[in-house]
């Protein structure tokens, strides 16, 4: 009886390590995106010629493993999605920027911060471009989803902006 307890045991820890729980998914794909961010990302911002694009490739492999690994951690895949979008603008790949800023909203639209970011992202990059017809869409998107009352005091500031920017 006891042996029979003790091999019930080691097989629930065997099942417990090769399926790790929700909570411990949640804090390696924080993990990962935090370490993409902080050695990749935000250090291709001060760095140039071949070392920032190193550092910009290296950061869009970070981001898209964390997309595939942990595509059941929505509020951590839309912000390495939206990040995805940063890189590709910094590399001057317009589209696909754009591309992945739109995916955002298509594929996590609870997510409203990260929707609502991704969606200026756009806009501005598209009006940056002289691309005005197309930047306009966003910002009307971010005035039709986000004009609210109740909106935190950020959300009123950039809801503001792209109705200026509607009457440009």
């Amino acid at each position: 009886m006891a042996s029979s307890l003790v091999v019930l045991c080691l097989a629930i820890a065997a099942c417990t390590a090769n399926h790790p729980t929700p909570q411990q998914r949640h804090d390696a794909a924080l993990a990962l995106l935090n370490q993409t961010t902080k050695d990749f990302h935000q250090p291709s911002a001060e760095a140039t010629g071949a070392a920032r694009d190193r550092l910009l490739n290296q950061a869009a492999a970070g981001y898209s493993e964390l997309l595939k690994k942990y595509s059941d951690q929505p509020d951590l895949c839309s912000q390495a999605l939206r990040n995805l979008g940063n890189i590709r603008a910094a590399q001057g790949r317009l589209n696909d920027a754009v591309g992945r800023y739109t995916d955002v909203a298509r594929k996590y639209p609870q997510q409203d911060w990260e929707v609502l970011q991704s969606w200026k992202s756009a806009a501005d990059l598209l009006a940056d471009a002289k691309r005005t017809a197309e930047a306009k869409v966003f910002y009307g998107k971010i005035v039709e989803r986000f004009d609210r009352t109740n909106a935190p005091p950020v959300v009123k500031t950039i809801v503001r902006g792209s109705k200026s920017r509607l009457l440009e």
